[in-house]
């Protein structure tokens, strides 16, 4: 007999069976998928159930004002419900992952939808691992490749728009590590210079996007 959590296999693919072009379901994680072409304006229905908890409805397109065109739109929002249903109950804690392994768990965390920031709170309360320590096994894992670099790149380069507007900035190996504003000067001269090097810092950090 499967557990509970081999029951909730989210790693596995999403597949969907039938005809694709009217009627289809998918069996995922312990939940059904189901989506139906309801009219001939290309209107679609779809609904996501539990069958883990008496079959429960999670969410259906008939609790939505907006029209559903088109099967692939139709399946992707059943495929999205699901995820984050399944996201927001690992973070709520009633699901219960393998809290053992920290890089396994990211990866759960990740499969199913969750941000860095997410997955670093969610280690911060479910775990009691210090902020700072939560954010370094994010920021290193192998599940989030990169995300440490793209961070410090973004910070560096809101330090480099941003000296143009400070008081006093600090170098060191000609990067910008440090900056500091001047909050005695006179409010006319504050807000003129304010007005000024807004608009120099946000046209900059748009050229770098």
């Amino acid at each position: 007999m499967k557990s509970y959590l081999q029951e909730r296999n989210f790693h596995a693919p999403i597949i969907w069976e039938d005809d694709l072009d009217d009627d289809c379901l998918a069996r995922w994680a312990g939940l059904m998928l189901r989506t139906e072409l309801i009219d001939e304006e290309g209107n679609w229905w779809w609904c996501v159930y539990d069958m883990l908890d008496e079959e429960k409805q999670i969410d259906s397109s008939n609790e939505y004002e907006e029209r559903c065109v088109g099967g692939k739109t139709a399946r992707n929002k059943a495929e999205e419900t699901s995820k984050k249903y399944l996201k927001d109950k690992i973070i709520e804690g009633t699901l219960k992952l393998d809290h053992s392994d920290t890089s396994n768990l990211m990866n759960d965390l990740k499969t199913l939808g969750c941000s860095p920031i997410e997955t670093i709170l969610f280690l911060n309360r479910n775990l009691n691992i210090d902020l700072s320590e939560a954010k370094d096994l994010v920021f290193d894992s192998e599940h989030w490749e990169g995300l440490r670099e793209s961070s410090e790149n973004l910070t560096q380069e809101f330090l480099n728009a941003g000296a143009e507007m400070a008081d006093h900035v600090e170098y060191i190996d000609g990067e910008v590590v440090s900056l500091s504003f001047d909050l005695t000067k006179e409010d006319d001269e504050n807000e003129n210079k304010q007005i000024k090097a807004n608009k120099s810092f946000w046209n900059k950090i748009k050229s770098k996007f």
